[in-house]
């Protein structure tokens, strides 16, 4: 018992020590900007219409424009059971929420950058952007810590790979491309 101690000691001193390596912030070449949002439930990227964002909340449904970050609210109707919103000025596509009741965002885009949630410190969380097939194990200065709080309900790109979304109880973290 008391190797398998000493073994969970090393291994937390080096992850820990691999972490400490990461910068944080927002990564090169990327834009952010943070909204409140109260209750915040689900949140989900459109397929076609790959700048809008859904978000469900105790305020209602509404459609966000990653690009502008307009807000414009719509007509609750969304899925808990199985995870899907309709918006009506998306037409009859079904929209993927992630949030309260499960589900998931892309973790990967299409150009090779990856988000990877970590814990160490639970009950706080870290979601590390790894850009360009980078891993935060092998290379952790060429990654970023993007986010470092409590309490996260979905986070992932969208189709496109040009936004990403953090998503707490009370806020929205969006981040877009810029170049």
């Amino acid at each position: 018992m008391q190797d398998l101690v000493k073994i969970e000691e090393n291994n937390r001193k080096h992850l820990v020590g691999l972490i400490n390596k990461i910068p944080k912030g927002v990564p090169l070449g990327w834009k952010c900007d943070t909204l409140a949002v109260g209750g915040l439930m689900y949140v989900g990227f459109s397929e076609i219409y790959t700048q809008k964002l859904i978000c469900i909340s105790s305020q209602g449904q509404s459609v966000i424009n990653c690009e502008t970050l307009k807000k414009t609210y719509c007509e609750e109707n969304f899925d808990e059971y199985n995870l899907i919103a309709y918006v009506e000025e998306l037409g009859d596509e079904r929209i993927r929420i992630a949030g309260d009741g499960g589900g998931g965002l892309r973790h990967y885009s299409n150009d090779g950058n990856i988000l990877e949630k970590i814990a160490p410190f639970w009950p706080k969380e870290q979601i590390i952007f790894m850009p360009n097939f980078h891993s935060w194990h092998s290379t952790p200065n060429e990654c970023q810590i993007i986010f470092d709080d409590y309490n996260i309900k979905a986070y992932g790109f969208s189709k496109c790979g040009k936004y990403f979304v953090v998503a707490t109880s009370s806020d929205l973290t969006i981040f877009r491309k810029i170049n």
